[in-house]
């Protein structure tokens, strides 16, 4: 059994060739080794620093793996301020009042932070998660009781690391609320459980029991057994199992289970009893580990507990499913924690042999909807191809397949290099389109608008032209003037909103961007009564005093507890025109740009 000292994010490429005479491999990869992975470095971006030990597992002959940067918020986050000139003729940009988190009124955080805990739009989950973590702490603030909300908000939205950083940041033994000292000591353990830092673990785990310190569902008591059994000092681990068995009023059978696997003395010919439901995310960290270490299988049930901290142990777990890592990786990506190299290592890594290449539709049948092992077939297939226009049939096969199942970003991403190679010429014009949405989509936009040329002038398709062109427009200006301007030339799709619901949120959004020919229309409307319900009296009276007085902060978070657990595009349209309001003032309306382009995908119009 090997101890690993940190987790790794990544997974690094070695070029191989697939020996068969039927089939010639171009860039296909070696088995993948799950050695280090580094979390955690300013901006939360994955260190780039060399890893210093490599596993003892990994052979000479294996090329150094690359730790590589996370792409995730900082880049977002320092976009140029959204001209808002024609949002209405009479709303000018105001400045706002300078305000910190620990400005907010105390019944803000003590009372309603706990509200927010299901953000269904990426912007203002996004923007929520720079606020708690972006803050300067003083002496003063290092005692507030809302420095307790913050982190706790943090740890609860999956932001563990965050939370632990702030924590770092601060001088823990002036804490004296025990409650509070207890929840960061918690954070603080699954954090380094999380990582996978196990020595940390042992040595923190001294510390707290030195301290006194009392975690819920006997989470120190447990990990001081976990820390004795690494220690092979199985005698005292037993000896403390059986009185946390006294002292459990209902036993924990996952943490027995796990146990008694470590201590078997030969568990090679042992099927080890899978976890039963978890229920509790205070103790998930450790049973990860747990498995890990015993190199056991991790199943689905972790990457849903907590996506964004257990995801990348499941995709480094060899023991599990390949399908379920590859879920996971799935999943990190579009949570920005996991990189398309990565996931290209890891699409290589499955095992296919030449006789299921030289037969793929056959192949495809065989995986029986296995949609994970599909999407790395058709990766490794396209990879596989010797000739250009075969290559392209399979990556257009691909991306088919990818958004059928709505991975169209990832199908995209990863054959970037792929379709770079390609050439538009008279022979491909009828894909021109498809192609220009891929570098789209890889914001490669001068090869897109090769495609789009060449397209243009052989189809006179001209809708998907326009809005291949807005596209491109759209990502490379920072204003809404490009919506205004798609909207008002190209709303035929407003025939598509199907249902009155709809059509009353487009027209809070015409209303709002003061559109003026789509404003003539006339909606048809046959209910005259709406179940969608509205905040309070007294929530809508502090978003629209907050307004007034220019209370940037306030402004955002009490406008996000009014709409936790909707989609902005479900809101009722006085809320919602409540809500646009506030947005366009907060930050300067940095945030109403990708507000609007939320909502009007979710309305399909885009």
């Amino acid at each position: 059994m090997s101890f690993f000292r940190t987790i790794i994010i990544f997974l690094f490429l070695s070029t191989i060739s697939l020996k068969a005479n039927e089939v010639t491999v171009i860039e296909l990869h070696k088995q993948i080794n799950l050695d280090q992975l580094v979390l955690e470095s300013e901006n939360q971006l994955i260190d780039e620093s060399v890893v210093d030990k490599l596993n003892e597992d990994v052979s000479e002959n294996e090329t150094l793996m690359e730790i590589e940067e996370k792409t995730n918020e900082s880049s977002k986050e320092n976009e140029d301020q959204v001209n808002l000139e024609n949002l209405s003729n009479d709303e000018t940009i105001r400045v706002i009042k300078s305000e910190t988190i620990f400005d907010l009124q105390e019944n803000i955080i003590d009372n309603h932070f706990e509200s927010i805990n299901d953000i269904k739009s990426e912007t203002l989950h996004r923007e929520f998660i720079k606020i708690l973590s972006n803050i300067e702490l003083d002496n003063q603030n290092n005692i507030n009781n809302k420095l307790y909300f913050i982190v706790k908000k943090l740890y609860e939205i999956g932001e563990i690391g965050k939370a632990y950083k702030l924590i770092k940041s601060i001088d823990i033994d002036n804490i004296s609320n025990k409650d509070f000292l207890s929840y960061y000591y918690l954070v603080e353990l699954n954090y380094l459980f999380s990582t996978f830092n196990l020595s940390e673990v042992c040595e923190l785990k001294s510390i707290l029991l030195n301290k006194s310190i009392v975690l819920s569902k006997f989470l120190l008591e447990k990990t001081d057994i976990f820390c004795l059994t690494l220690q092979n000092e199985l005698a005292e681990a037993k000896l403390l199992n059986s009185l946390l068995l006294e002292s459990e009023k209902e036993i924990d059978q996952n943490f027995q289970n796990l146990f008694n696997y470590m201590i078997l003395v030969d568990n090679d010919d042992q099927v080890f009893q899978q976890l039963n439901e978890i229920k509790s995310k205070e103790l998930i960290f450790l049973y990860s580990a747990m498995l890990r270490i015993n190199e056991l299988a991790l199943d689905e049930d972790f990457i849903e507990i907590d996506p964004l901290n257990l995801s990348i142990p499941v995709i480094l777990s060899e023991s599990s499913k390949m399908e379920i890592r590859i879920k996971a990786a799935n999943r990190a990506f579009y949570d920005e924690v996991l990189s398309i190299d990565s996931i290209s290592a890891l699409y290589q890594s499955v095992d296919f042999n030449s006789k299921e290449f030289n037969n793929p539709e056959q192949t495809i049948l065989s995986l029986n909807g296995n949609e994970e092992l599909i999407m790395a077939f058709y990766y490794q297939l396209a990879n596989i191809q010797i000739f250009p226009d075969q290559r392209l049939n399979v990556v257009l096969d691909y991306w088919k397949f990818a958004k059928s199942i709505g991975l169209e970003k990832i199908a995209y991403a990863i054959t970037r290099n792929i379709i770079e190679t390609f050439t538009p010429t008279s022979e491909n014009t009828k894909f021109g389109m498809d192609v220009a949405l891929a570098h789209i989509s890889n914001e490669n936009y001068s090869e897109a608008l090769k495609w789009i040329n060449l397209y243009e002038n052989s189809n006179d398709k001209y809708e998907q032209i326009e809005y291949a062109k807005f596209l491109i427009e759209l990502n490379q200006t920072n204003n809404l003037d490009t919506v205004i301007e798609y909207l008002s030339n190209n709303y035929s799709n407003i025939a598509n909103l199907n249902n009155q619901k709809n059509y009353e949120t487009f027209a809070v959004l015409i209303n709002f961007l003061n559109i003026e020919d789509i404003q003539q229309l006339e909606f048809p409307f046959t209910e005259i009564i709406d179940e969608r319900p509205m905040p309070s009296y007294f929530l809508i009276k502090d978003i629209k005093t907050n307004i007034e007085s220019q209370k940037d902060l306030s402004i955002f978070i009490l406008s996000l507890i009014s709409i936790n657990n909707k989609k902005l595009s479900q809101l009722h349209p006085e809320h919602l025109n409540l809500v646009l309001k506030a947005y366009s003032v907060y930050d300067g309306g940095s945030l109403i740009k990708p507000i609007i382009l939320e909502i009007l995908n979710d309305l399909e119009i885009f």
